[in-house]
This record gives structure tokens, C-alpha cells and sequence, in this order.
């Protein structure tokens, strides 16, 4: 090879590397508009398997001297470093940087490289049958780890797609990746003889006093094509008790306010569904007109001096028409 051609490819490979690293680095502050809590965090799950391929590029396009157990670790160290580097650039724009990601993104490291490097003959001849044994079970397993919070989470935007218009069910496990309690998370209750909404399962949310938060769902941004949300509820000791709802929505380009809602629900014993019209957001919104195709999270939220509030729900859905408002 002349010297003139392999200092092109050299070249060629320093170029490549540059971009990849630029690649790595913006994909770090992407968030496509308009994308639901559940969708981005699938997104920012992508650590581990996308620093695993990257490692796979840095290895073919390093072309490292040494043994064929150095060039792989001299690959992971290279991509290793390129994600401490990804992670501090967060820094100045004002997402913190995490130890927790850091960790994905070396298991996506060892994964791909190990399970590379357990079909590399030059690496089974280094270390022998015994090593290629024990590097495949260190890889198989981080590979696994790297790649299961990706596959959940886009096995749970697939789902929630699916189940649209319902946000929230209480039947699917998947449903807790989106949905949480705030001070106690909500507990799953089978649903008692002549619940309205013929579920399996109900779910049981509270406060312990003052006023609290009781759920927060982080649903389906879009509701722009919908005309309420509405859910089934009960409260438990006999009494009629108010809870707010509130909606927030955020700019996805920004994370500022794009408006918030709230409203008071009085919730009586028997089991009823109640239904907030969005024809009423515009005069009890607060700040500006409430935009709903930027829909960030629903809060139920309930005041109480000491003894604390108790309500069971279930289905949360989106309305086409009003037709199930029978109460506001």
C-alpha cells in the first residue's frame, strides 16, 4: 500500500470518528416535538444499546495496534470515554449528568464488545475455549441488561398506542411505567360486584393530610382530537369527598409551561364515572389558554386536615364526544 493511499485512510477513519462523536453527543440533547413522558424516556433508554454499537464502530474503525485483547479494550476504553464526554455536555444545558446512565452505557459497552469479541477466532485462539466460556457469560447478561429497559419501554408505548382511547386500566404491569402514586404509590384492588367499569382491577390511591398529590399519570401528549377525560371513582368510609384534577402541559422543546388546569371533583361512596369537559379549560385555565396538544401530566391531588383522603379509580380514557359526562 503507498504511503499517499494509507494516509487517506487514515484520514478517512479520523473524519469518521469525528462524526461519530458528534453523532453521539447531539443524539444526547435530541427530543423529537411533541414526545410523551413514556417516549422519552424509551429515547433516553437508548444508552446502553446505542453505546454498545458505538463501541462496535470504534473497534472496525480504530484499527488498534496490539494483541487481539488489547484492540477490544483499547475499543471500550475509547467509547467509555466518549460517554463521560456525552454525559458532561448535558451539563451546561441544564440536564444533569447520571451515574446511572454512565452504568447502562458500560453494559452496553461489555455486551456488544464481549459477544463480538466470543466470536472473534482471533480472541478464542488468545484466550482458549475456558476464557471464550467466561467472556460469554460476563457479555450474554450485560447485553441483556443494556438492552431490557429499551425493549420494556417500547413494549409500553406500543401497548399504551394500542389501548388509546383508555389511558390507564389497572390491568397491564406496563401501565406503571407511565402512571405512579406521589406520596403512596397506588395500590391494585380487585374490583368489587357492580363496579362501572367492568374491570378486573381497580386501584386504591390516597393522601396522608394537608393537601397532596395522589396520582400522576404522564399520558399520550396529542388530546387535541378529544373533547373530555374521564375516569370511574369512589371514595371509601361513606363520605362525599372533593379531590382536584389538574392537567399540566409542557413545551417539549423547552420543558416551560404551556398551560395548567385545575378543577374540583366532589366524589361520592357509590361508584360513578366523572368527566371533565375540555370546552371548560379556557376559563379556569391558569396563566394562558391551555393547549392540549402538549398534554405533559394528569394530577389527582386532594386537601385534608388529618385524617387523609382514600379513593378507588379506574379507567382513565379520552372522550370523543360528551355523551359520558353525566357528571362534572
Amino acid at each position: 500500500m503507498s504511503q499517499s493511499h494509507a494516509t487517506r485512510n487514515r484520514l478517512t477513519r479520523i473524519v469518521a470518528g469525528v462524526g461519530l462523536a458528534f453523532a453521539v453527543v447531539s443524539a444526547h440533547h435530541f427530543l423529537p416535538s411533541q414526545t410523551s413522558a413514556l417516549a422519552a424516556e424509551a429515547i433516553r433508554s437508548l444508552h446502553g444499546p446505542g453505546f454498545g454499537v458505538v463501541s462496535i464502530f470504534v473497534l472496525k474503525l480504530g484499527r488498534f495496534r496490539g494483541s487481539p485483547v488489547a484492540r477490544y479494550l483499547k475499543a471500550a476504553a475509547v467509547t467509555m470515554l466518549l460517554a463521560v464526554i456525552a454525559e458532561a455536555t448535558q451539563i451546561p444545558s441544564g440536564r444533569e449528568a447520571q451515574l446511572s446512565d454512565l452504568i447502562i452505557d458500560a453494559l452496553g459497552i461489555i455486551g456488544f464488545l464481549g459477544c463480538a469479541a466470543a466470536l472473534d477466532r482471533d480472541i478464542r485462539g488468545t484466550i482458549g475455549v475456558p476464557g471464550a466460556i467466561a467472556l460469554t457469560l460476563v457479555s450474554i447478561p450485560a447485553f441483556g441488561a443494556a438492552i431490557a429497559p429499551t425493549a420494556w419501554l417500547t413494549y409500553a408505548l406500543v401497548m399504551r398506542q394500542q389501548a388509546l382511547p383508555q389511558l390507564l386500566s389497572f390491568e397491564e404491569p406496563w401501565e406503571r411505567t407511565y402512571a405512579n402514586g406521589i406520596e403512596v404509590d397506588y395500590e391494585v384492588l380487585s374490583a368489587p360486584p357492580g363496579w362501572p367499569a367492568g374491570s378486573g382491577n381497580i386501584a386504591r390511591v390516597e393522601s396522608s393530610g394537608g393537601f397532596a398529590m395522589m396520582l400522576r399519570l404522564a399520558p399520550y401528549p396529542d388530546w387535541s382530537n378529544y373533547k373530555a377525560v374521564s375516569f370511574v371513582a369512589a371514595t371509601t368510609g361513606g363520605e362525599s369527598r372533593r379531590i382536584e384534577l389538574g392537567l399540566w402541559g409542557l413545551e417539549p422543546a423547552d420543558g416551560s409551561l404551556a398551560g395548567r388546569f385545575y378543577t374540583g371533583v366532589r366524589i361520592g361512596p357509590a361508584p360513578a364515572r366523572y368527566c371533565i369537559q375540555f370546552e371548560d379549560l379556557p376559563g379556569e385555565t391558569v396563566d394562558r389558554p391551555f393547549d392540549l396538544r402538549v398534554v405533559s401530566e394528569l394530577l389527582l391531588a386532594a386537601a385534608s386536615h388529618e385524617t387523609g383522603i382514600t379513593v378507588l379509580v379506574d379507567d382513565f380514557r379520552l372522550e370523543h364526544s360528551t355523551a359520558e359526562c353525566s357528571t362534572k
